[in-house]
């Protein structure tokens, strides 16, 4: 087949490139041609030092070769941008070139493509606290209303096979958007994290956090959570840009008012060896973010033989941990549960070790390996 897989922007380093990146390869894989489109031109350069691959389509198509989504936090530029995102997915359906679209951000636009995967609606951002970056609550909060009729609009006209991440999402976009989705779990390389590490015995007391410097990543739990901590150190490794400075400064604040900063460090944009390493001594791994729609880092934190411990919510509890408390590693829904676990987890390394044996089993499940044989089976079985 001809195929069609759209995404805004593989310049940037997240989660849904990554996924975009998985697909194309899966379908080259299987010998279908895919066309790559694009708002902006994409640095295959930029792409290999930050996925440490280069998955190149049969062919590309790209509205400017200039770098617009370094500037996404203007709302006009954010406006513009994702206009002709819009665009291109109506120019990419309605040519006969190819026998189907895959957009791989369904976030934003859930519809006109014939398979979209959706990582979390935007149309339930206020209710989760998760306002896009390009605006604020306050201006969010008068956007949409218009946005949602547009989508709605959209939805009946082209509504088009929904994929999504996580039996949380998939409940999600049952609520707000009232469409059914496929759970498609997205892509872990779990060898590379696996391999790097001794899941049987580690030394020390450290518990890893990676998030970027965000609001919606709630990393002011993590001092609050080093507070009640007696015998953990906290390292965050997270992604920093222009826009990171106020969270940096808030968390460093929160960290001396509480008096934890000698045991929590902030590491920013630490190169992946770095990150391997750490994870590799780490005893446990905390996700600190409510509502999260899947959380790879959970995954891979569990392949390196960390034990997890998530906020009582969102994906990381109900698919990942598949909601057993104790079996591949723990919830929690307080800075003191969260700590209690933690400190179990740090001194007794003999339950450590029989955890984090079932969670690097459990990790697995979600390899990427996995993820690709079953994309291209539903990409195939819609596409007829």
């Amino acid at each position: 087949m001809k195929v069609a897989v759209v995404h805004h922007s593989l310049n940037i380093s997240g989660g849904a490139e990554r996924l975009c990146l998985a697909v194309t390869e899966a379908l080259l894989r299987r010998g279908h041609e895919v066309s790559l489109v694009t708002v902006e031109k994409t640095d295959w350069d930029l792409v290999q030092s930050r996925f440490g691959t280069k998955v190149m389509p049969t062919k590309e198509v790209y509205a400017t070769e200039c770098r617009f989504s370094k500037n996404l936090a203007s709302i006009p530029v954010a406006s513009m941008y994702f206009l002709t995102y819009t665009l291109q997915l109506l120019l990419a359906k309605s040519k006969n070139e190819y026998h189907v679209t895959i957009n791989t951000f369904g976030d934003i636009i859930n519809s006109i493509a014939d398979i979209t995967y959706m990582h979390f609606p935007l149309r339930a951002a206020l209710e989760f606290s998760q306002v896009p970056g390009f605006t604020n609550k306050s201006m969010w909060q008068t956007i949409a209303p218009i946005y949602n009729s547009t989508m709605t609009l959209l939805d009946r006209i082209t509504p088009g096979d929904l994929l999504t991440n996580s039996k949380f999402t998939q409940e999600i976009v049952r609520k707000a958007l009232h469409r059914n989705s496929l759970v498609v779990y997205p892509p872990v390389d779990t060898m590379t994290f696996s391999s790097n590490c001794s899941r049987d015995r580690k030394e020390g007391d450290t518990v890893a956090v990676i998030a970027s410097y965000t609001p919606k990543r709630h990393l002011e739990q993590v001092p609050s959570i080093a507070r009640h901590s007696k015998f953990a150190k906290f390292i965050i490794m997270g992604k920093v840009d222009e826009y990171s400075r106020p969270t940096l400064k808030k968390l460093r604040d929160y960290m001396n008012r509480l008096h934890v900063e000698d045991r929590v460090t902030l590491s920013q944009n630490v190169p992946f060896k770095e990150l391997l390493e750490v994870l590799a001594k780490a005893k446990v791994y905390l996700h600190i973010m409510p509502h999260d729609h899947f959380g790879i880092s959970v995954v891979e934190a569990m392949a390196s033989g960390c034990v997890p411990i998530v906020h009582r919510s969102g994906g990381p509890w109900t698919d990942i941990l598949d909601g057993q408390q104790g079996m591949y590693g723990f919830s929690y829904s307080t800075a003191s549960e969260a700590a209690m676990y933690i400190d179990r987890l740090v001194t007794d390394e003999d339950l450590r070790s029989k955890i984090a044996l079932r969670a690097s089993y459990r990790a697995r499940r979600f390899d990427k390996a996995v993820f690709m044989k079953r994309i291209v089976e539903v990409v195939e079985q819609i596409a007829g």
